[in-house]
């Protein structure tokens, strides 16, 4: 068990300490204290694995039980202050409940699905593709901070903006992270993270003393069978149940890897929803351009895009851009939209 005890003192003690830090030339000259603090830790912590102080089997019926897990960290890198603090409140349960005599289960899993991975593979392969092997990064170009558009309510920080490096490249935040340059490169496959980050969580983990059972550690993904399995058997008997079905809903699309991407999976872009526009659709009467002389037996609409399509109500003009990109879409219904490549696309997704 840890502690930590806080002394309060005024502020004129405060004040007096940092001026004598202030005006001393303070050197340590020993960690002899920290050292055997470490020695003693490290001890237990050998006795704990060599007992197999936290592997836990079911037991015998009727003999109390005690469940606590942690939602899996992201295994896009390695773990930070934040993960220690939230994991500090399972632990310090484990151990109560262990205390109380019960069979106390805690078992750990690494997140390794999702799309956040994926882009960070793709962007060490872009590097190399683009810099070569090691990457030579224009030294003309300052680093730029990494951050994740939010929306303006949202004051606090997303986790995403929490852990952003000021690093520009990939390449830069695994050397940040600790990673050999010689292994960078082969983080261009996704596989790669899956099997080099957990790893060495796990060792953390295990120097914060956490009581977990490591035999039932696993990461997510299909490479992983035994969990995969189990989120498919999940999935298909709540369906069977009818608890949960396939359903329709707005979300956002990455036209990129072709699916849904949820909040947590983007790369960047945290926090930002969908956003519903309006299409304003006006019909073509009289002669036609001869581009659209093909079309003349469709209805054809020039279509434009608003956020409040309460005004239009009192419309009375509609503004075309003369060097605009405009192009004529057929719809599912047969109807033509005259509008932006852009705009087609979006509405395609």
């Amino acid at each position: 068990m840890r502690c930590i005890i806080k002394v309060r003192v005024s502020r004129r003690v405060r004040v007096m300490a940092d001026k004598l830090v202030e005006n001393a030339d303070v050197e340590i000259k020993s960690f002899e204290r920290r050292n055997r603090l470490r020695a003693i830790e490290q001890r237990v912590q050998k006795l704990w694995e060599d007992t197999r102080a936290f592997e836990v089997d079911a037991g015998e019926a009727g003999q109390p039980k005690f469940l606590v897990t942690f939602p899996y960290p992201y295994m896009n890198g390695v773990l930070h202050v934040g993960h220690a603090f939230t994991i500090s409140k399972a632990e310090f349960a484990a151990g109560f409940q262990r205390l109380q005599g019960k069979r106390v289960l805690f078992p750990f899993g690494f997140h390794c699905t999702g799309m956040p991975i994926a882009a960070a593979a793709k962007k060490i392969k872009l590097e190399i593709e683009l810099f070569g092997n090691p990457p030579v990064f224009p030294a003309d170009e300052p680093e730029k901070e990494v951050k994740t558009p939010e929306p303006e309510s949202k004051k606090s920080k997303s986790k995403v903006a929490s852990k952003a490096s000021k690093k520009k490249y990939q390449w830069q935040i695994l050397e940040e992270m600790g990673v050999p340059s010689e292994k960078i490169a082969s983080f261009a496959d996704p596989e790669t993270w899956l099997h080099y980050f957990p790893p060495i969580a796990m060792d953390h983990l295990k120097q914060c003393g956490i009581g977990a059972d490591w035999r039932r550690s696993f990461i997510t993904t299909p490479v992983n069978p035994y969990y995969d399995a189990f989120i498919r058997w999940q999935f298909n008997t709540l369906r069977k149940l009818e608890l949960i079905d396939f359903g329709k809903r707005i979300t956002i699309f990455a036209p990129t890897e072709n699916q849904a991407c949820a909040d947590h999976d983007r790369a960047s872009g945290e926090g930002v929803g969908p956003q519903e526009y309006t299409g304003i659709k006006m019909k073509i009467i009289g002669t036609l351009p001869a581009s659209l002389e093909p079309f003349k037996s469709k209805d054809i609409f020039l279509v434009a895009a608003t956020l409040r399509p309460e005004t239009m109500h009192g419309q009375t003009n509609c503004w075309i851009l003369p060097r605009g990109q405009y192009g004529a879409f057929e719809t599912l219904e047969g109807e033509i939209f005259v509008c932006s490549d852009r705009a087609a696309l979006s509405m395609s997704l």
